[in-house]
């Protein structure tokens, strides 16, 4: 494939997709929750959302066209056929915010809080559960405001990211923060702990940001920094193993985005704005129960039943990337995830990408995250959790919980039996998974 002529289909694709900004288009002013607020927190809330500033008829006609033209039959223009099928998808999303089937649209591109994983039978909703769940955090005093976060969070991602990052502070924000292509921007009011600062330093600036000035900087593929197909997954995904790698995520963190799954799946089966924010509120103080309702329903139907479904990736994408690590360097091939660092793309297409570089058509990242630069503490990483999948969870716990029974535990004939017994619920099965990977 000519380089010359993959290069003007990238750059093509990278312009006609400018003007499509998701959460820009669907995101709420903060005057609504103010209203909701005032009201009492009683009735629902009434978004208004904002002109796209471009013709969406227009814009699928121009993507169609552009892929018309891509004729090859190669993984490479397949790649770029189904992303400017991905990008017609999300102008028509926006075109039917509000709508029923804004939701049958947000699930072809994001997936269901419902979906089971490619990779292992395994339930994403159920891993949301799992994570909500979990013990709060302590001791998460929130000394930082968003304008010290800021300056916090731009001094640890500078030296990383050659100073191609700046950090902003605005009002129009649902999350507390987000990740454009070269910079990042906080929630005007919000306040951070320590560890939230740094967690946010890695997750927006040094993987989402990162990943994007690596793609940019393609000769060829430069559709690279806007993402491959089903990039969404594993950038989400990734951040919050960034998150994890790094030492700065806590289970407060995890059940929050356990949380979201699951508000997620309740509008999907009828719960509106007002029930949604009820059970959140249980959980979370009003501000933030609201904002997380939020994230639900921005560009679907308060009423229920069509909700915004991008929350649900985070799950697939955490253990997903974290699988795609563990596999790798069990492998020793470190070259496969230093491709998965040269863009955004899925976990799925890091093998192609690897391929693409040793045939010139990709190159290598030019910035790395912290937990990759430290490649052995990353390694002894994964060998720690590669170690404890040979072990089962239930069967540990019920040991520990005979041994709390007392009777025939505290003598020795007991610790005999039972040592007996729990050897036996440990040892190889000839066939199947070790452990309780599914559970």
């Amino acid at each position: 494939m000519p380089r010359e002529y993959l290069r003007r289909l990238s750059d093509a694709i990278v312009h006609a997709q400018r003007p499509i900004r998701v959460l820009r288009a669907i995101n709420w002013a903060p005057e609504v929750h103010a209203r909701f607020f005032r009201h009492g927190a009683r009735e629902l809330p009434r978004p208004e959302y904002p002109a796209l500033g471009f013709d969406t008829e227009a814009k699928v006609k121009e993507l169609r066209e552009l892929r018309r033209r891509i004729r090859g039959r190669n993984p490479v223009e397949d790649l770029l056929r189904q992303k400017c099928d991905e990008f017609i998808l999300l102008a028509q999303l926006l075109a039917a915010r509000g709508s029923r089937r804004f939701y049958e649209l947000s699930r072809r591109v994001y997936g269901d809080p419902r979906d089971r994983f490619p990779d292992h039978n395994v339930d994403n909703l159920g891993i949301a559960r799992m994570w909500a769940s979990r013990p709060r955090a302590r001791d998460e005093e929130q000394v930082f405001s968003a304008e010290d976060a800021a300056s916090r969070i731009a001094e640890i991602c500078a030296p990383l990211l050659g100073g191609h990052v700046q950090v902003l502070v605005r009002t129009r924000l649902t999350a507390n923060a987000a990740a454009g292509a070269t910079g990042i921007t906080l929630r005007k009011g919000a306040r951070f702990s320590e560890r939230q600062v740094s967690a946010m330093a890695h997750h927006e600036g040094l993987w989402h940001v990162l990943t994007s000035l690596n793609g940019y900087r393609q000769p060829v593929l430069t559709v690279l920094g806007v993402g491959l197909p089903r990039h969404t997954e594993s950038q989400e995904g990734g951040g919050i193993v960034a998150e994890f790698l790094t030492g700065y995520i806590t289970d407060e963190r995890y059940i929050e985005l356990g949380e979201r799954t699951i508000a997620i799946d309740m509008a999907a089966r009828g719960a509106d704005f007002l029930e949604v924010y009820r059970y959140l509120l249980a959980r979370f103080p009003p501000e933030k129960a609201a904002l997380m309702s939020e994230r639900v329903f921005r560009g679907g139907l308060l009423e229920g039943g069509a909700p915004f479904t991008k929350d649900a990736a985070y799950q697939r994408g955490y253990c997903r990337t974290f699988n795609f690590l563990r596999a790798a360097l069990e492998q020793r091939d470190v070259e496969l995830v230093r491709a998965f660092l040269a863009g955004k793309m899925s976990v799925d297409d890091a093998e192609l990408v690897r391929d693409l570089v040793d045939e010139g058509l990709c190159v290598g990242p030019v910035y790395l995250p912290e937990w990759f630069i430290d490649i052995d503490r990353l390694n002894a990483m994964c060998t720690h959790s590669v170690t404890m999948n040979r072990f089962s969870l239930p069967s540990v716990s019920r040991y520990y919980a005979r041994r709390r029974g007392g009777g025939a535990t505290g003598t020795l004939v007991g610790r005999l039996r039972e040592s007996a017994e729990l050897e036996e619920e440990l040892a190889p099965r000839p066939a199947g998974d070790e452990g309780d990977l599914g559970e």
